[in-house]
């Protein structure tokens, strides 16, 4: 007999997140968010579809429910594997709360008493962005991503003048870092914007500001040119948060093509697809630094992850609404759950409780209605497109 039988599967479409619940047969409910944030619609009845195979089967076996969903029809994808990371999320917070044990526990045990974090910086504006930084920073934030020296909102670097876009955004990088001084790392983040040949440039152009890591400089979708511009940098590059299939990160292993990976383990499998990723790592000597512009679920398993792994660098807390073009200097979407983790000078605790540690509020399905991402892309100055 099973130890605890599945009896409901609900995908939930709640505010810009579409988050998931798996009751069992002994009234435990396990939580869990999908990560493929363009495509939630899909995702939530790939969801439906899969909870149709789960109910009446055993929480507890979370490897072989994982292999049985990520193989069955010998297809996958982002939508497939952000349905599949929400499930395996959910399914070990339901163990945990089950063995009354946090999460990381029962991966191993924590590697660390408390985590590192940093803040999303935001501004369309070269103003906007250095108050945006400087108010983390006074929050005490010691270190600061998502910080796009061409600003959020613009598109890529080909749209003007190359020289004048590099001049702007090299001084950009400078101001930053002379407003928050030495004490502060500069996580900066290109959106995937930039041809090769700008990455570079940029790249060494802003060296000297110290970056702890300089995100997804090109569009991922060939690791010979990631690695090509690894390769041509005195900076370390940090890509992966696109990246749902194991393989895809081996090949960026094996290329070296980054110096940091970027997963998100609402994407690329949940608790079970982001401990082989990390050991995949750990054998090439890179560090993960988990991606996370999720609710605080995402927020929570990530920081369950980052606990657990040998190979941390620093894991991201969504402080910004980018969509909604909001900073902050405060968790994202707190609203929704019961109970969030406290940041302390850059770093949060270890997170409390069983599981997850947390579960969603009584307001969060009644005052946080879906609301759509529709299809949109940035444009050039010349109309075309430049990435989102």
């Amino acid at each position: 007999m099973p130890t605890s039988m599945i009896r409901r599967v609900e995908p939930l479409l709640i505010d810009r997140y579409l988050l998931l619940e798996i009751e069992t047969d002994d009234g435990l409910v396990g939580l869990g968010e999908a990560g493929a944030w363009a495509h939630f619609e899909a995702t939530s009845a790939t969801i439906e579809k899969f909870g149709r195979y789960l109910v009446g089967k055993d929480a507890d076996h979370i490897s072989r429910h994982w292999d049985t969903l990520h193989r069955f029809g010998n297809y996958d994808g982002a939508v497939t594997m952000a349905a599949i990371s929400a499930i395996d999320i959910a399914l070990w917070d339901l163990k945990g709360k089950r063995l009354k044990r946090p999460i990381y526990d029962l991966l191993g045990g924590p590697l660390r008493e408390r985590i590192r974090v940093y803040g999303q910086a935001l501004g369309e504006t070269a103003e906007s962005l250095i108050a945006s930084c400087r108010n983390l920073s006074d929050h005490g934030y010691t270190a600061i991503g998502h910080i796009n020296p061409f600003l959020d909102g613009a598109g890529a670097a080909s749209s003007c003048n190359f020289a004048r876009s590099m001049d702007d955004a090299i001084n950009l990088a400078f101001a930053i870092r002379a407003e928050v001084g030495p004490d502060v790392d500069l996580c900066f983040d290109m959106h995937r914007r930039l041809n090769p040949a700008q990455a570079i440039a940029l790249g060494h152009g802003i060296s000297k500001a110290y970056p702890l890591f300089y995100e997804d400089p090109i569009r991922p979708d060939s690791t010979d040119a990631m690695a090509h511009v690894q390769a041509n940098l005195p900076i370390p590059v940090a890509t992966g948060e696109r990246f749902y299939c194991l393989d895809d990160f081996k090949q960026l292993c094996l290329s070296r093509g980054a110096a940091y990976l970027r997963p998100s383990i609402s994407l690329c499998g949940g608790f079970t697809g982001a401990m082989r990723l990390a050991a995949l790592a750990q054998a090439f000597d890179i560090s993960l630094i988990p991606h996370n512009t999720f609710s605080p679920v995402a927020t929570l398993a990530s920081l369950h992850l980052s606990a657990a792994i040998p190979n941390l660098l620093i894991c991201e807390y969504p402080t910004s609404l980018y969509l909604d073009g909001l900073s902050s200097t405060q968790l994202a979407g707190r609203a929704l759950v019961t109970s969030i983790p406290a940041i302390d000078n850059g770093y949060v605790a270890l997170p409390e409780g069983w599981g997850l540690g947390t579960c969603l509020s009584d307001v969060a399905r009644t005052d946080f209605p879906m609301r759509a991402i529709d299809i949109a892309m940035h444009r050039n100055v010349d109309g075309s497109n430049a990435e989102h």
